[in-house]
């Protein structure tokens, strides 16, 4: 396969992103998420994948992308690879990547995936990587309106997926025989952390846009279905119908239709659905399935619902002892 050339380009906090996007570059058809994280990003993941010797005129970003398309990643998708001289983006944020070895959980699902491309050398160029990669993912973090706390490793999500407990940065550095990553970068996590709290300080990250416009949709993805686009974020929420969203210039959720779920709606919870104990918390409590009930209709923070076992339970107090945790809305299957 000859060298990639990307569709557009643009920097990040001084990083130079190539974007080539899966969802446009797809010639033998492997197999892609189909997740929307529109609106429920929490984080960004570290990881690393080890260096490689590319040809004159690219770049290990580039050949690891080129690798995916081509089918030689297996299973693994993430949003950017970054070396020692760009970042290669190969998914929308707006869709989750296969990165986190945590099947349906957060890790896959809500978080944007960075692979720094490194070696256990540790030289120059690896460490022009890794701050790469520390100023990519402030940017991130900066977009999304998240601080340092939502910096995960791909070891802090192989952790909750075990059911192991603690603080982030607990999690992030905990032991996990399945894997520890990123391999190169966590024996010094903390100094890597104060990196890239040091470019969230370091001003705005990302080059603003010359005109705001609000578009009105079902999904991002779905751009068949947009009503509208609108420099008014009040004029965007009017027309904004039941099932539909209005989303800014970077793909993020600002308003939903708050009627398309009630109280006392019967709804079905698919397999291995993760239940947590708050709206923000990252710690699953335990998974399930079955047939539930919304205990008041009402979204809370991360798209998630209130859900209790019976259809009396609905709206009873106390709380703690009616509602059974908050789900997700995305993993509602047949709504009653």
């Amino acid at each position: 396969m000859t060298i990639l050339r990307p569709d557009a380009t643009m920097t990040l906090n001084g990083v130079k992103i190539n974007e080539y996007l899966l969802t446009k570059h797809n010639p033998i058809h492997i197999d892609m998420p189909s997740f929307s994280m529109t609106g429920k990003i929490i984080g960004v993941t570290v990881h690393n994948t080890d260096w490689i010797t590319v040809a004159s005129g690219t770049t290990p970003a580039e050949q690891y992308t080129r690798a995916t398309v081509n089918n030689n990643m297996k299973d693994v998708r993430v949003h950017y690879y970054v070396d020692n001289v760009c970042a290669w983006q190969n998914l929308p944020h707006s869709l989750s990547g296969w990165h986190a070895a945590d099947g349906s959980g957060n890790g896959n699902r809500r978080t944007i995936a960075i692979e720094c491309i490194m070696s256990s050398a540790y030289n120059s160029v690896d460490k022009k990587s890794e701050d790469n990669a520390a100023k990519l993912a402030a940017a991130l973090l900066k977009q999304y309106g998240l601080d340092i706390n939502h910096l995960y490793t791909h070891t802090h999500w192989l952790n909750v997926r075990d059911g192991r407990n603690g603080t982030i940065d607990q999690l992030n550095t905990m032991y996990n025989r399945y894997k520890m990553c990123p391999a190169y970068i966590l024996p010094h996590w903390a100094e890597f952390k104060k990196k890239v709290q040091s470019y969230l300080n370091a001003g705005s990250s990302v080059a603003p846009s010359t005109k705001q416009l609000y578009r009105v949709r079902k999904s991002w993805a779905d751009a068949k279905s947009q009503l509208g686009a609108y420099s008014s974020l009040e004029n965007a929420k009017k027309v904004c119908k039941v099932g539909y969203s209005v989303f800014d210039a970077n793909e993020n959720v600002v308003y939903t239709n708050g009627s398309q779920f009630t109280k006392g709606q019967k709804v079905a919870i698919r397999a291995n659905t993760p239940l947590f104990a708050s709206a923000e918390t990252t710690s699953v409590t335990r998974r399930i399935n079955g047939t539930y009930y919304l205990y008041d209709g009402i979204a809370c923070k991360n798209g998630r619902y209130r859900i209790t076992t019976k259809p009396e339970f609905c709206g009873k107090t106390p709380v703690g002892q009616y509602v059974t945790g908050y789900v997700s809305w995305d993993n509602f299957g047949v709504i009653g």
